[in-house]
């Protein structure tokens, strides 16, 4: 094979893996933002999908309405979730310049 550098594959392999490891170590840094009941429940979440925050509007409060705030709540942890893993996937393709790399979930 003329004209095939191995030695530069590596380094951009290298490189590669380097790129991945520094974006997964700012995952933390990513932040997202989801609500559900028209704003009375919301949540925010950091890029490795863990809950930073929760807030609780008054108005959702109703003793009697337990059930109803506990699926408030599931649906914006949800939201939040999914921003949160498309905002991981769109930080680490950023990091890898859109190289599409196996085993990935973009």
């Amino acid at each position: 094979m003329a004209g095939f550098d191995i030695q530069h594959l590596m380094r951009q392999a290298r490189k590669l893996e380097k790129a991945m490891e520094d974006a997964r170590g700012t995952l933390d840094q990513v932040s997202v933002e989801a609500e559900s009941g028209g704003g009375l429940i919301k949540v925010k979440m950091d890029g490795r999908c863990a809950v930073q925050k929760i807030e609780i509007d008054a108005k959702a409060v109703d003793p009697g309405e337990k059930a109803m705030l506990e699926d408030l709540l599931m649906a914006a942890l949800n939201a939040a979730g999914d921003k949160a893993r498309a905002a991981a996937d769109e930080h680490i393709k950023k990091a890898t310049g859109g190289i599409r790399v196996p085993g990935l979930p973009y």
